[in-house]
């Protein structure tokens, strides 16, 4: 397949991923609207998305500034719109992520990026809560949308350098809202308590979930240049890739 023809069939498969995802937004959407009288517990093991926050439901609240296709947040850049799409898909409390984050690999993918050389974006995991629909992984990653809902991909970004530094990967707690508001100050991202307090977009979090299941994500960090998986991406191997597509 020449790369034109692997380019044309990814954005395809791009486009496809993302009715599919409208489609169960549209279904969510009445669900949520049939069901309101119900109690908690029900909602939440009705639709498998609404997690329970301090005996009430959380309202499904999408973020904004995400990007087209695969829901993510593009790094803050602007590219060649022929560049091939770099996805890296990650969870905050992964210690492998954490080390990606701090490798010559990454390194590459920011300085590519910042060239306009390939559009990057993040993707968020919550793979160390396993299959739950809440958890540590949830709050922390929750943190990092709602700097994005305010300040859009910077703050994402942001947020992703100060996440990984403060290593929270590394002792297996949960943090608090306390703590992660305060790593969030830190990092330039300010009015985002109350955001960070509610876990307001913890129930859309299944969706970059889901868009990574259909796109045979398992495990992170993972990276996809125009959705082809990279194994074991280092820096000679990403460039490979990048260079490829």
């Amino acid at each position: 397949m020449t790369n034109q023809r692997r380019k044309q069939s990814a954005r395809a498969e791009a486009a496809r991923l993302e009715r599919e995802r409208a489609e169960r937004r549209k279904r969510l959407i009445l669900t949520g609207s049939i069901a309101a009288a119900a109690t908690a517990l029900v909602a939440a093991a009705a639709w498998g998305v609404s997690a329970l926050a301090s005996g009430e439901d959380r309202e499904f609240v999408a973020p904004r500034h995400v990007s087209v296709g695969t829901p993510g947040f593009a790094f803050p850049a602007k590219a060649d719109p022929a560049a091939p799409v770099v996805e890296v898909y990650a969870d905050f409390l992964c210690p492998h992520c954490a080390d990606f984050a701090d490798s010559d690999g990454e390194r590459l993918l920011k300085e590519r990026a910042e060239a306009g050389e390939i559009s990057l974006r993040f993707v968020p995991m919550t793979i160390m809560d396993g299959r739950a629909s809440d958890g540590p992984a949830h709050d922390v990653m929750n943190a990092a949308v709602c700097a994005a809902d305010v300040q859009g991909p910077e703050g994402f970004w942001a947020m992703h350098t100060a996440l990984f530094a403060a290593g929270l990967h590394e002792d297996g707690s949960a943090p608090s809202s306390t703590e992660l508001t305060a790593i969030a100050q830190d990092a330039g991202a300010q009015g985002i308590d109350a955001c960070i307090d509610e876990g307001r977009f913890v129930p859309w979090l299944s969706e970059p979930r889901d868009a990574a299941r259909d796109r045979g994500v398992t495990g992170t960090p993972t990276v996809l240049v125009d959705g082809e998986k990279v194994d074991e991406p280092t820096a000679a191997k990403l460039q490979a890739a990048i260079d490829a597509a």
